[in-house]
């Protein structure tokens, strides 16, 4: 049975070493406090974070701690996966990090060939594959299995999506990929700029970055509505520091 739910959807926050106080805070910094502000103002019933929480796997201290911080702030549901960044390799940050520190809310989905976790108090299961080698031979939406449960069925990854051709990109997501996923929506990470395509069933988002030091031109998330008798709607929220 399909019920109704709010969903943040992020990823791409990039945190690195640059963490300090006040204006001395980090851009990765200010745009994951900002986005954990906007996830509360919501109330939202799950988050979504679809990969690059980190700029790079040699991260030291006290950005892992800013981030266990940040991550502790929620009390709905957190799923999360690897991206191309922060990815699952033998020299991974995850290796000596691991966010359910942060708290019993936290689901890490990490099996290099996809894992699935299931929500039963909200009628939601969810598939995701993060990144363990970013190379053209990885296809993200490969293997997603079909759905067992009633409820919404989602999925998340990370990776470039093309509507035709550049076949030698790494981490290619194609668009009959995403429409023999059969999954209701699918949380994007890897662009940096908002944007929603449809492919049969599935609703695909990118939700940008919060990071303005990412190139991204302004920061932004998704907030998606679930909705039983409306469908699946996708909002960009445009982020300030400390508009939330």
């Amino acid at each position: 049975m399909k019920r109704k739910l709010k969903l943040l959807h992020t990823s791409d926050i990039h945190l690195d070493d640059h963490i300090g106080e006040g204006a001395d805070a980090g851009p990765g910094q200010v745009g994951f406090t900002v986005v954990i502000d906007e996830a509360i103002k919501h109330e939202v019933d799950l988050f979504l974070l679809a990969g690059d929480l980190f700029d790079h796997n040699r991260v030291k201290q006290p950005c892992l701690d800013f981030t266990t911080e940040q991550l502790s702030r929620l009390e709905c549901p957190v799923v999360m996966i690897t991206g191309n960044h922060d990815c699952m390799a033998d020299y991974s940050v995850y290796h000596r990090y691991d966010p359910r520190d942060a708290g019993s809310h936290i689901t890490f989905l990490q099996d290099e060939s996809g894992s699935v976790c299931r929500f039963e108090d909200h009628g939601i299961t969810i598939w995701g594959r993060g990144i363990v080698d970013h190379h053209p031979g990885h296809k993200p939406l490969e293997n997603v299995p079909r759905h067992e449960h009633e409820g919404w069925y989602l999925g998340m990854t990370h990776g470039y999506y093309v509507d035709r051709g550049a076949e030698m990109l790494s981490s290619l997501i194609t668009p009959n990929e995403i429409e023999q996923s059969q999954l209701d929506y699918l949380a994007l990470g890897h662009v940096h700029v908002f944007s929603i395509m449809q492919h049969g069933k599935t609703v695909a988002a990118y939700p940008g970055s919060p990071n303005l030091a990412q190139g991204a031109k302004e920061m932004s998330v998704a907030l998606v509505d679930l909705d039983p008798e409306q469908g699946i709607s996708v909002e960009k929220i445009s982020l300030s520091p400390g508009a939330a």
